[in-house]
């Protein structure tokens, strides 16, 4: 494994800044892209979050652990508010950050079999309205935009483990052991998790759905715990 060296940490935070100037200012091209909704009626109701236990401090938490050697503190902040907005209330989210909303949605782009590119129009006001309660939501949500700002990432066999780990900034430039024939998305982490303890991190996924992040081992506990909030059970394989 390689260590990020101290040049390479000023042009990765080189790269974040000009990264985020585009996360935040970027304008899309919508010149080839339809805006269509097949939801009939949206959900009116805002989901609850203090209600839940569920406050931008909690979001603020999450963040700081998984990026505080990543982002600036206002990068951070920033990051914190989009989400907040979006937990809270998702169509004025939609309509605020219209292209971050549209963006940090995977279909992003994507053709249909007609060639066309048709985009869902309020992507988290839709998440909301079809989610049974607020938890598969805010799991979803958070997902979504953590995933976004390469703090968390998806994997459910080895391979697709293997390769999610560069998509993590905090991974990116490490060299890992690739999968065994018979490894499986948990027993690779697993020989991962080997190797980050030798830097002081160490790799979770939820329980069940394969979603993963990379934290410091002092903050293994404390991240399981804010992860619970939102009914996520973050497990060490």
């Amino acid at each position: 494994m390689n260590e990020i060296a101290p040049m390479k940490k000023k042009l990765l935070s080189l790269y974040l800044l000009l990264a985020f100037s585009c996360f935040t200012f970027g304008q899309m091209d919508y010149s080839d892209v339809e805006f269509r909704s097949f939801i009939y009626k949206y959900k009116e109701a805002e989901p609850r979050t203090t209600e839940l236990g569920i406050e931008k401090e909690l979001l603020a938490e999450i963040v700081a652990l998984l990026g505080h050697d990543i982002y600036t503190k206002e990068e951070q902040e920033e990051i914190v508010y989009k989400t907040w907005l979006a937990l809270a209330k998702p169509k004025v989210f939609d309509y605020v950050f219209k292209d971050f909303a549209v963006s940090s949605n995977k279909n992003w782009g994507s053709e249909n079999a007609n060639g066309e590119i048709v985009l869902e129009p309020n992507p988290y006001l839709t998440d909301w309205t079809v989610s049974d309660d607020e938890y598969p939501y805010f799991q979803l949500a958070l997902n979504k935009i953590l995933e976004y700002f390469q703090l968390m990432t998806y994997g459910d066999d080895a391979e697709s483990v293997a390769s999610s780990f560069n998509e993590l900034l905090i991974t990116k430039d490490f060299k890992f052991s690739s999968p065994k024939d018979d490894d499986w998305a948990y027993s690779y982490i697993e020989s991962v998790n080997t190797e980050l303890e030798k830097e002081g991190l160490v790799a979770l996924v939820t329980k069940g759905y394969y979603n993963i992040i990379v934290c410091d081992l002092k903050n293994k506990d404390q991240l399981t715990t804010l992860f619970e909030k939102f009914k996520w059970e973050l497990v060490q394989p």
